[in-house]
């Protein structure tokens, strides 16, 4: 029998009821270690960025709904800022910040009802610190940049787990994608923030901690008082 028609099969009837959540678990990692079709060795456990599990969709669904808080989080820190957001030109670039996290998370969230599975992860306790901080109209604009590119350090290694996650996924092509086109807007959003600190500090984007030497990162450095959770 073709796979995918079984997991269609074995969808069908858990959505309907008929089977339960756990028996639903043990016949799909069933299937992925079986032979596949012409007689392909079947699945030995996954591993992916350090981690290992039974299995690429048990790695999937653990990695995006991690992914799910830290989206709504953003999007909730980016719109709480955006709204006692003082600088101009600023703020608009922050509302489509907090709207692209938004939909991420929508995004991560059809895809695990797609999968057959539930999130679970709510508000993290650095998301939470995150939301404060980007919330108080009382810190500057400026020292929540300095704030925020410090915890990011450098964009392109914010964006790597992303991509390296995707690059691992051998059989969900449609969340390897995804994963994919999220990391280039996380790109997007974190040269942004970047690029935006440096003209308000009144410095060349080329002095950036994301374009320059680590040694650079000290210059971002957030101010007494303004410390955001590590990540």
């Amino acid at each position: 029998m073709n796979r995918d028609f079984e997991i269609r099969q074995l969808l069908r009837a858990f959505r309907s009821g008929i089977m339960s959540e756990a028996a639903f678990e043990e016949e799909l990692t069933r299937l992925e270690h079986e032979p596949g079709e012409g007689g392909q060795a079947p699945v030995s456990g996954f591993e992916a960025c350090g981690r290992s599990y039974r299995s690429e969709r048990e790695a999937v669904l653990v990695f995006i709904d991690e992914l799910f808080a830290t989206q709504s989080d953003s999007a909730i820190a980016f719109a709480k800022w955006a709204a006692v957001c003082r600088t101009n030109g600023l703020r608009t670039g922050l509302i489509i910040a907090a709207e692209r996290a938004a939909y991420h998370a929508r995004v991560i969230q059809r895809r695990t009802h797609e999968l057959g599975a539930e999130l679970h992860s709510t508000t993290t306790p650095n998301g939470a610190r995150l939301i404060e901080v980007l919330a108080n109209g009382a810190i500057s604009d400026l020292d929540k940049l300095a704030a925020i590119t410090s915890l990011i350090q450098d964009p392109q290694q914010a964006a790597a787990p992303l991509l390296a996650f995707a690059a691992a996924l051998n059989r969900d092509v449609e969340t390897k994608e995804a994963l994919r086109l999220l990391a280039e807007d996380e790109l997007s959003t974190g040269n942004w923030l970047f690029e935006t600190f440096a003209r308000l500090n009144g410095r060349s984007p080329a002095d950036n901690p994301a374009s320059g030497p680590p040694a650079q990162a000290a210059e971002s450095t957030p101010p007494v008082g303004v410390q955001l959770p590590s990540i």
